[in-house]
């Protein structure tokens, strides 16, 4: 398997890979699956873990903020506040940002900052 620069879209591809062994087992042998089936969890193992808490910091501040609204995500070299993020509206102006040290306190401190009307869970 030849892989991408993405260790999660490899998995998704491996996972289609299974399904179709289930419905022609002679064309997808299974000892090529396992061999990409464990590619794939070390490629996913290794994945950095500021990647995944990226990932759930922009997944809880899409949850608050309003439609059409996006949040921007990043890290700092703050040791103490690890986390970054902006939210802009759908004109693209800054409605809010906030450094924090943990996902929810991030969140928090960042719904709070929103426009009177904005920041409630969808």
């Amino acid at each position: 398997m030849t892989p991408t620069p993405n260790p999660i879209a490899d998995a998704i591809g491996a996972l289609k890979l299974v399904g179709m062994h289930f419905s022609a087992p002679t064309a997808y042998p299974a000892d090529a699956l396992q061999a990409a089936a464990e590619e794939c969890v070390e490629r996913l193992a290794a994945l950095p873990q500021q990647a995944t808490q990226l990932a759930l910091l922009y997944a809880a501040l899409v949850a608050v903020t309003p439609r059409g609204w996006l949040p921007h995500v990043t890290l700092t070299n703050d040791a103490l506040r690890p986390f970054g993020a902006v939210v802009t509206d759908e004109a693209g102006n800054i409605a809010a940002s906030g450094y924090g040290k943990s996902i929810d306190g991030l969140v928090a401190l960042v719904s709070a900052r929103l426009p009177a009307g904005c920041g409630e869970a969808r």
